[in-house]
């Protein structure tokens, strides 16, 4: 019993793992990384309600929660991004062509005001 929750325990941690490095991709390999972090989610609720229902108290259950947190927190904070993944886009292509200090300052001012401009049509306030 306490071998299974183990090995799903180390089933979500990997997930978790893979959820942060792919995270560090550019785009867009970098959207992996929100799959990993529902599958983390999925297993890791799976897993705290099997160690519940085996009886498992304690630290085990305690860490599994506080890593289902995090990685809830992860998955917000990572598909956040992706309502404005054309401009993020944008944003990566300009830095990679950006050869100087003031094109890359350049690429970050449209990208201020392009994620403003984007941001309001969200809202659907007018621009």
């Amino acid at each position: 019993m306490i071998r299974t929750v183990s090995q799903r325990l180390m089933t979500f941690a990997l997930l978790l793992l893979a959820t942060v490095l792919t995270n560090v991709l550019p785009l867009p390999l970098q959207a992996a990384s929100l799959g990993f972090a529902l599958a983390a989610l999925v297993v890791g609720i799976r897993t705290l309600r099997f160690a519940w229902r085996a009886g498992v108290r304690g630290r085990l259950v305690r860490a599994l929660a506080v890593g289902l947190t995090f990685t809830a927190l992860l998955s917000v904070a990572i598909a956040s991004p992706l309502a404005v993944w054309p401009v993020q886009l944008a944003r990566q292509q300009c830095l990679q062509r950006a050869l100087t200090i003031a094109a890359t300052q350049n690429c970050q001012l449209d990208f201020q005001r392009t994620l403003n401009e984007r941001l309001q049509q969200l809202r659907g306030a007018p621009s």
